[in-house]
C-alpha cells in the first residue's frame, strides 16, 4: 500500500503537468493595423501608429499583389517593427503556382523576410477556389519557405464573409480548409462588421463557423488578421464594439488582432478623438514584445 502510496505521489505532478493551469499567464495579443489612404506608405504607417497606438503598434498589415522582386517588396517600404505579409501568384496563376513556375520567386521572397515575421499566399482563398486546391497550394508554401526562412510563420487567412454567405459556393463543407489549416502554422482570419451585418466578432455568423470549423479541429493558433467596424452606428457603439473584440482576442488567446484602418472598400478608418484613444489604450496594454 506504501509504495502504491508512492507511485501516485511521484505521479501526480506529471499528470498536472499536461494540464495548462487556469492561472497560467497567456500572452496578450499583438496589436496592429493596416494603414491606408493618400500618402506613401511610410507616412500613412506613421499617421496610424501614432493615432491608433500612440507609437506602439506592434505589426503592419502589408499586401503585394503579385511577387515582387528582391528589394521591392511592399513590406520594406516602412520601418514598422513587424510585418504580416501577403502576396498572390503573379497574374493570380494559381495553376501554375502549384505546378511549380513560381518557386523560385518565392524562396526569394522568403529569404528576404525578417525572422519572426508572419507571411501567407492568398489571404481570403475561400471566395476563389475550392478547399482542396488551397489545400496544395498551402502545402506548396510551407515547403518552400519553412526551407528559405525557418523563422517566417504562414498562416491560413480566410475569410469570415464566405463562411458567412457561401456566395461564391466553395465553403459547403470544410473539406480541403481543414487540412490547409493543419498544414499552416496558424490560422487567422479577416471579419469586418459593416452596416447591414454590424455586430462583435462574437456574434458574427460566419466568424463562429469558422471557429467551430477550421480554428478547434486545426488547434493551431490563431488571430483576428483584419478587422474592420463601419460608421454606421457612431462613435459609442464603434467604441464598444472595439473593446468587446479585443476582450475576445484576450479571452481566446490570439496571437494578434489586426484593425483595418483605411478607406478602401467601407467607412473603416477610425476617424473620432474618443476612438482613437480607445485603440491607442488596447495598443498599451497589448504585448510589445
Amino acid at each position: 500500500m506504501k509504495r502504491l502510496v508512492a507511485v501516485l505521489i511521484a505521479t501526480v505532478p506529471l499528470l498536472m503537468g499536461t494540464i495548462p493551469s487556469s492561472s497560467a499567464a497567456v500572452p496578450l495579443p499583438w496589436f496592429g493595423a493596416n494603414a491606408g489612404g493618400d500618402g506613401t506608405s511610410q507616412q500613412l504607417w506613421d499617421e496610424t501608429n501614432q493615432q491608433l497606438g500612440g507609437g506602439k503598434l506592434a505589426i503592419r498589415r502589408s499586401f503585394d499583389s503579385t511577387i515582387k522582386p528582391a528589394g521591392r517588396e511592399e513590406w520594406r517600404r516602412t520601418d514598422a517593427k513587424r510585418q504580416f505579409y501577403s502576396v498572390k501568384p503573379p497574374g493570380n496563376d494559381v495553376q501554375g503556382f502549384l505546378d511549380g513556375k513560381y518557386d523560385a520567386q518565392l524562396r526569394v521572397t522568403a529569404k528576404g523576410l525578417p525572422s519572426g515575421s508572419r507571411f501567407t499566399v492568398y489571404h481570403e482563398p475561400e471566395d476563389n477556389m475550392s478547399g482542396a486546391t488551397f489545400a496544395k497550394l498551402m502545402r506548396r508554401t510551407v515547403s518552400i519557405v519553412h526551407a528559405a526562412n525557418p523563422g517566417v510563420e504562414v498562416w491560413y487567412v480566410a475569410m469570415a464573409y464566405q463562411w458567412e454567405t457561401n456566395a461564391k459556393g466553395n465553403v459547403d463543407t470544410n473539406a480541403g480548409w481543414i487540412d490547409a489549416a493543419r498544414a499552416a502554422d496558424a490560422v487567422g482570419i479577416d471579419v469586418y462588421s459593416p452596416g447591414w451585418d454590424f455586430g462583435p466578432i462574437r456574434g458574427d455568423r460566419g466568424f463562429n463557423r469558422w471557429w467551430k470549423e477550421l480554428r478547434v479541429p486545426s488547434g493551431k493558433p490563431w488571430g483576428i488578421v483584419e478587422r474592420g467596424i463601419d460608421d454606421s452606428r457612431g462613435e459609442t457603439v464603434r467604441i464598444q464594439t472595439l473593446r468587446d473584440d479585443w476582450a475576445l482576442a484576450k479571452e481566446r488567446g490570439a496571437v494578434l488582432f489586426l484593425y483595418w484602418n483605411s478607406p478602401r472598400d467601407g467607412t473603416w478608418k477610425l476617424t473620432g478623438s474618443r476612438e482613437r484613444a480607445a485603440a491607442r489604450a488596447i495598443a498599451q496594454e497589448a504585448r510589445q514584445s
